[in-house]
């Protein structure tokens, strides 16, 4: 089983650099919108991946779970 995850091709919408004495990017500021999209996609990633790890597990009906745990 492959899991994918439909998303959109946006990249980051970053407002402003913060550049060192040498001129190279070190931090940027984002909007929190923005912010809040990457949060969503990093969680998305994160279920994916779960899921992927579990894909082998063996499959048990739930009722023998549930018999099980009440025992």
């Amino acid at each position: 089983m492959v899991t994918t995850m439909k998303q959109e091709n946006k990249p980051v919408k970053v407002k402003q650099y913060i550049i060192d004495d040498h001129g190279r990017k070190v931090a940027a500021i984002i909007e929190i919108e923005e912010l809040n999209r990457l949060e969503e996609l990093l969680e998305d990633l994160s279920d994916i991946k779960s899921i992927e790890d579990r894909k082998n597990e063996p499959n048990e009906d739930y009722e023998n779970y549930s018999n099980k745990r009440k025992s």
